[in-house]
């Protein structure tokens, strides 16, 4: 799996590299106050049951222009709150009497790398524009959860274990892919706002506020 997000990463960026002379590098900060899971997700958990959610906020450079396409690369730190909940192996069950139930007990998170690229769909006065923003990257879950194993028969086992079980397919590593609508300013010359929300792995983001300052040109 990591091997394929590398080489999706890698593709991006390739994408991304051609640009033309007037384009600056820059850097950016984004904040994301509150994310939640939502329809769909729990099947790349593959869970029966899923509840997250969290914030999360991002730093990097970017190559672009004020009025144009843009691409980047950030760290991304995301936070899933106490209480997050996953249950999976229940479809059969009640809730509650067979399964496996995970649970955080104190924020738990995930850092990694995330490259980045806008692209203007509109352009208003030179100023504000509507575009889509796609990423790729992948990240390291960090913390300790609670788990409890029911069987039919009522075994009960319960344990504190690493926050990797939350996401089984690698118990450590979790893509990290974003699909968002999203719309910016320019401030003042060199620097740019963007509010975008939608789809981002693991769940959805209600609000997210980018700030972005392009070096001038010498």
């Amino acid at each position: 799996m990591l091997n394929r997000i590398t080489l999706v990463m890698a593709a991006l960026l390739i994408g991304a590299v051609p640009a033309a002379a007037q384009d600056q590098w820059g850097a950016s900060f984004s904040l994301t106050p509150s994310w939640q899971t939502g329809p769909g997700v729990k099947q790349l958990f593959t869970a029966d049951r899923i509840d997250m959610q969290g914030s999360e906020f991002r730093v990097g450079f970017v190559r672009g222009q004020e009025v144009s396409d843009e691409w980047g690369l950030s760290f991304v730190r995301m936070t899933i709150a106490k209480d997050s909940s996953l249950d999976k192996n229940v479809a059969a069950c009640n809730r509650g009497s067979c399964g496996t139930f995970l649970r955080t007990i104190a924020p738990t998170r995930l850092t990694g790398i995330e490259a980045h690229r806008f692209e203007v769909l509109k352009t208003w006065r030179d100023r504000y524009q509507l575009g889509t923003v796609g990423a790729v990257g992948v990240a390291w879950l960090r913390g300790q959860i609670y788990k409890r194993t029911a069987s039919v028969e009522s075994d009960v086992e319960s344990f504190d274990t690493k926050a990797g079980e939350l996401f089984p397919p690698s118990t450590s590593i979790m893509p990290l892919l974003r699909i968002e609508i999203a719309g910016s300013a320019v401030v003042t010359q060199g620097l740019k706002v963007r509010a975008s929300g939608g789809f981002s792995m693991p769940g959805y983001h209600r609000f997210n506020l980018t700030l972005i300052y392009l070096i001038p040109r010498r």
